[in-house]
């Protein structure tokens, strides 16, 4: 026997609304269930708070009445996932539906960051915009890029508005290099990455312009890019004059 949801939204508050569209009988509570662990929550009319439940990272199935939530809806949207991400936390739910149907909650621990929400490269600067996530507070006014084999750094500046930062990176520092290279990006002390889009493996899906440092023999390529991880990198290649298209 299975209960039917027509949605099941978590807000940022960790309280779960669930729109039933053939609702159990005499549900009361809500059960989530993972590797032979239980953890009941009283449900009030549609909504259930699990922000007090001691879950543990992981999968989480959701029964009502012993029955278990099925749903249609994909239990999330990019609106509430951005919502959801700018608040203080150190822990983040999110609902989604199982291939088989089932309602799901994901439990994972989160670590303050800066999410990028628009790259714009320019000829002489690459800007970039995002927000400050789960409470994240920069060291610094700062966003420098460091060269993974030499730790040579390109450092630029950045403004931040409540939690909107806004930061510029130079064009011409990259064209110290000798090969090619590749320079990771912090925000005052901050992991710069897009995580919030629901993209997975953006490396392969999304490509930036190439913008160019001329040298006297040849040019630099500059590119951002998003790395296995989908951290925001930049890639600096040197080609010949003939090359840089």
């Amino acid at each position: 026997m299975a209960a039917l949801a027509a949605s099941a939204r978590l807000d940022a508050d960790d309280v779960l609304r669930i729109r039933w569209a053939e609702p159990p009988v005499d549900a009361t509570t809500l059960t989530l269930r993972r590797e032979g662990t239980t953890h009941t929550v009283g449900l009030d009319g549609e909504a259930a708070d699990l922000s007090r439940l001691d879950l543990t990272p992981g999968t989480w199935s959701v029964h009502a009445a012993d029955a278990e939530i099925i749903t249609t809806d994909p239990g999330f949207s990019l609106d509430g996932l951005v919502e959801y991400a700018r608040r203080a936390r150190r822990r983040a739910l999110r609902a989604f539906r199982a291939r088989s149907g089932g309602l799901r909650v994901d439990v994972r621990a989160v670590e303050p960051y800066a999410e990028v929400t628009a790259v714009h490269p320019g000829e002489e600067k690459l800007t970039l915009e995002g927000f400050l996530a789960y409470g994240a507070n920069p060291d610094s006014a700062e966003i420098v890029a460091t060269r993974r084999k030499t730790a040579q750094r390109v450092t630029g500046t950045v403004s931040v508005t409540g939690d909107h930062w806004h930061a510029e990176i130079p064009i011409a520092p990259f064209a110290v290099e000798t090969e090619r290279g590749f320079w990771d990006l912090r925000l005052g002390g901050l992991t710069v990455a897009t995580w919030i889009d629901d993209i997975p493996d953006k490396k392969n899906k999304v490509r930036f312009p190439a913008r160019h440092v001329a040298r006297e023999t040849d040019r630099v390529r500059v590119r951002a890019y998003y790395t296995d991880k989908d951290q925001l990198a930049i890639a600096a290649t040197v080609v010949p004059n003939a090359e840089a298209s």
